[in-house]
């Protein structure tokens, strides 16, 4: 069942992950109902590991993809740095109390 939810971003980072560094990428966790919290399951990180069996073109894309939703990201919260994302408000949307998407409110900004 889905569900959508009001909440703000809790942390942003950008990097690798600790304990998969073959991804790097975006990173955020979103907090809502009070002291509830889920991450964003790696929707802005990409596999840099050499043992990652894609063709050049296929890994340029996949970075290209990436950073094209970063940089959107960025623009519909109206900062330029990843920790400027910080509290920013958001619409969450769960599926089966699983993170599946989420927009910054744009329209309270």
């Amino acid at each position: 069942m889905e569900r959508k939810v009001l909440g703000k971003i809790k942390s942003a980072e950008f990097g690798k992950i600790s304990d998969y560094p073959m991804y790097m990428g975006l990173v955020l966790e979103f907090t809502f109902d009070g002291d509830c919290h889920v991450g964003d399951g790696g929707k802005f990180m990409t596999n840099m590991g050499k043992d990652c069996k894609w063709s050049a073109e296929e890994r340029r894309l996949a970075i290209e993809e990436r950073m094209d939703a970063v940089y959107k990201l960025l623009s519909d919260a109206k900062v330029r740095t990843v920790s400027q994302l910080k509290n920013k408000p958001v619409e969450i949307t769960l599926e089966n109390k699983t993170f599946k998407d989420f927009r910054i409110l744009t329209e309270v900004l």
